[in-house]
C-alpha cells in the first residue's frame, strides 16, 4: 500500500527543475546519445493519461496492464495521483515550458509502461503487485519502479518471484518505507530488489544537512541507497503538481537514474 506523507499542490509557472534532479547528478548525461531504448515500468496507483508534462501515448507510447477488475481501476486513470508523481519524477517532459523536468526529460529516449498494482485508493494486495511485476518483464521492462509496500510481510513465494523477474534482467527498485524506524519493509527488503530510503534537501547544496536522512525514512540492514524523497515537486492529477514527501519519491529518482546505465 502507499503510505502517504505530505503532500502540498503547487501552483505551477514556467517549467522548473526539481531540486533532486540536481542531487543525482544527471544533467550532465542528458546531451549524450543513449545506448539504448529503455522500458520504466511504474508499478503504482495508474497514470493520468494526457498529463501536459507526460508521454500521452499520442507522440509517445505508453502501455500499461490492470487487473481487469473495474472495482480496482485501469492503468491510465489515476484516482489518487500518487503513481503519476513517481512516473514525473522519472519522465515529465523538459523543454515543453511546462511544469517540471524528470530525470529523463526526452520521452523519445524511453517509453513507460505502468502496471496498476494499487487501486484509487492507494490499497493493493501482494499477489495483484507481483502480477504486475510478471507483465513488466513480459512487456521487456529494464527497470521497475514500485513506491509500494508493507512492514514484515515477508512471502517466500513473492521472493521466488522477484528473483526471476531480476534474472530475467529487470532491475526492480522499491521505495524502503516510512517507519521511521529500521523495521524490516517488503518489496524493497527482498534481495533481488534495491531498497531506496530518503534524504532531504535540508539548506541546500554545501549546508551540513543537505542529504541528510528523512526523519521517516526506514533505515535498516535492506537498505541500499538513498535519494532525493523530502518535499520532492512533481506531477498530479489534472495539469496540476505537488510535492510530496516519502521514500516513494526517492524510489523514482533511482529508477530513472538507472534507466541511463
Amino acid at each position: 500500500s502507499v503510505t502517504h506523507m505530505e503532500e502540498r499542490r503547487l501552483q505551477q509557472g514556467p517549467e522548473t527543475t526539481p531540486w533532486g534532479i540536481d542531487m543525482v547528478n544527471i544533467t550532465h548525461l542528458w546531451s549524450l546519445p543513449p545506448a539504448q531504448h529503455v522500458k520504466i515500468c511504474v508499478i503504482d496507483t495508474g497514470y493520468d493519461l494526457g498529463h501536459e508534462d507526460l508521454p500521452d501515448n499520442v507522440t509517445y507510447p505508453v502501455t500499461g496492464w490492470d487487473t481487469g477488475n473495474a472495482a480496482k481501476g485501469v492503468w491510465h486513470i489515476d484516482g489518487h495521483s500518487h503513481g503519476t508523481h513517481c512516473a514525473g519524477t522519472i519522465g515529465a517532459i523538459g523543454g515543453n515550458q511546462a511544469g517540471v523536468v524528470g530525470v529523463n526529460p526526452d520521452p523519445a529516449r524511453f517509453s513507460f509502461h505502468i502496471g496498476k498494482g494499487l487501486s484509487d485508493s492507494g490499497s493493493g494486495s501482494g499477489s495483484d503487485v507481483v502480477n504486475a511485476v510478471k507483465d513488466c518483464v513480459d512487456n521487456g521492462a529494464h527497470v521497475i519502479s514500485m513506491s509500494l509496500g508493507c512492514s514484515n510481510c515477508y512471502v517466500q513465494a513473492y521472493d521466488e518471484i522477484y528473483r526471476e523477474a531480476y534474472d530475467d534482467g529487470a532491475l526492480i527498485i522499491a521505495a524502503a518505507g516510512n517507519s521511521y524506524s529500521d523495521v524490516a519493509h517488503y518489496p524493497s527488503g527482498y534481495e533481488s530488489v534495491v531498497s531506496v530510503a530518503s534524504v532531504t534537501q535540508g539548506g541546500g547544496p554545501h549546508t551540513a544537512n543537505y542529504g541528510e536522512l528523512s526523519s521517516f525514512s526506514t533505515r535498516n540492514d535492506q537498505t541500499e541507497i538513498a535519494a532525493p524523497g523530502s518535499y520532492v515537486n512533481s506531477t498530479v492529477l489534472d495539469n496540476k503538481y505537488a510535492r510530496k514527501s516519502g521514500t516513494s519519491m526517492a524510489a523514482p529518482h533511482v529508477a530513472g537514474v538507472a534507466a541511463w546505465l
